[in-house]
């Protein structure tokens, strides 16, 4: 059995593996992250990484109260990581075609008090002339001023390159086969490069999480939800805005000036495939929508697994039976979204035992 010096260790290189690393390394805890390809490869690597907020403050919710911190840490983090995140805060516009979508989100803007913030809901030419690349049949859309979006590899590199400054350590092409316990303490981590312990072990593993810890008696409900995206050829700079249509289906272009474009989600098992037929009428969709992207080449289809339990709540936190083993996946569509706020949190757990944020109604013993 390989005995390490770090004090924890963290399976899985993602955003919430290395927000794990890095919060922990600002604690003075050392970690070693095991990943069994590549720093952001699975549904990090995937993810348009937007950090958005519903509203212009927090309920007493407790994912609205995660959400919303970890709005603000990535938006401060992006200022002093090296190499810059590539944060682009142009704000979200939430695009509307038809009366049904009018009526319902009129009447969720005219109940808040958003207005007096940024916060706008436009029609008609109004809304062509703030977004002019939107298509003909936008009729009204509401504008978030607070949403950004970044490089997902950048936010994980940042988060990384941090924590290992620090002292962290990472190894690749590690793959992790499952974590055993004994006697209500974590006995082994076993690899298919031999076997590693620590006093403390952390998984991050996404969609594989259950897997992991299947031989801890913890049933983990959390299956991949594969998530097909596009990406477009560079183009000038056309917008700084996250686009929403409905459908889940939204758009952002980068700093290099590609269009990403995602995406729907469906419950396939592991299967990475392009559905190219989906796909074919997912960017007729998104020409219609954004007449311009039909200009443009596609570059690129890839597929990602997103972690999603069966309530749709990011697991946080120890496992009942194994205080030391402690869980950070099943985030969704929202990995990068959550990712500053779960790895504060679980290094808050590790080092004190409690939380700024109250993390109990994410433990894995909700499901019974």
């Amino acid at each position: 059995m390989t005995q390490t010096d770090a004090q924890v260790i963290i399976i899985g290189a993602g955003a919430i593996g290395t927000a794990c690393a890095y919060f922990l390394s600002r604690l003075g805890i050392k970690a070693l992250v095991l990943e069994r390809h590549y720093l952001c490869a699975g549904a990090s690597g995937a993810s348009a990484a937007l950090i958005t907020i519903g509203s212009t403050h927090p309920t007493s919710d407790p994912l609205d109260l995660l959400r919303f911190e970890s709005h603000e840490l990535i938006r401060e983090l992006g200022n002093a990581f090296d190499p810059p995140i590539e944060m682009i805060q142009g704000g979200s516009l939430y695009a509307i075609t038809n009366e049904n979508e009018y009526r319902e989100l009129r009447r969720y803007f005219d109940r808040t008090e958003e207005s007096r913030d940024g916060f706008r809901f436009m029609e008609g030419e109004e809304v062509h002339r703030f977004e002019p690349i939107l298509g003909p049949q936008v009729m009204a859309a509401y504008f978030n001023p607070k949403d950004f979006h970044v490089n997902p590899f950048r936010l994980c590199e940042g988060y990384l390159n941090a924590a290992l400054h620090r002292g962290c350590r990472v190894e690749y092409g590690i793959t992790v086969h499952e974590v055993t316990t004994k006697n209500g303490r974590v006995d082994r981590v076993i690899t298919d490069q031999g076997d590693y312990y620590a006093d403390w072990v952390v998984v991050a593993g996404g969609a594989h999480t259950p897997q992991i810890l299947a031989k801890t008696g913890i049933e983990i409900p959390i299956e991949p939800a594969r998530g097909q995206v596009i990406i477009t050829e560079p183009c000038e700079a056309m917008t700084g805005r996250i686009l929403f249509f409905p459908d889940h289906l939204y758009v952002k272009q980068t700093v290099r000036g590609n269009f990403y474009l995602g995406s729907h989600t469906e419950f396939v098992g592991f299967d990475s495939g392009i559905t190219l037929d989906k796909m074919t009428v997912y960017s007729r969709e998104f020409s219609r929508a954004v007449p311009l992207i039909g200009k443009l080449k596609v570059i690129r289809f890839f597929t990602g697994f997103r972690p999603l339990s069966a309530d749709e709540r990011p697991i946080i936190g120890p496992l009942p039976s194994c205080p030391r083993l402690v869980v950070a996946s099943g985030h969704g569509r929202n990995g990068m979204c959550y990712s500053a706020g779960t790895g504060k949190a679980v290094s808050e757990f590790i080092s004190t035992g409690k939380t700024t944020l109250p993390i109990k109604a994410f433990g894995v013993e909700r499901f019974g």
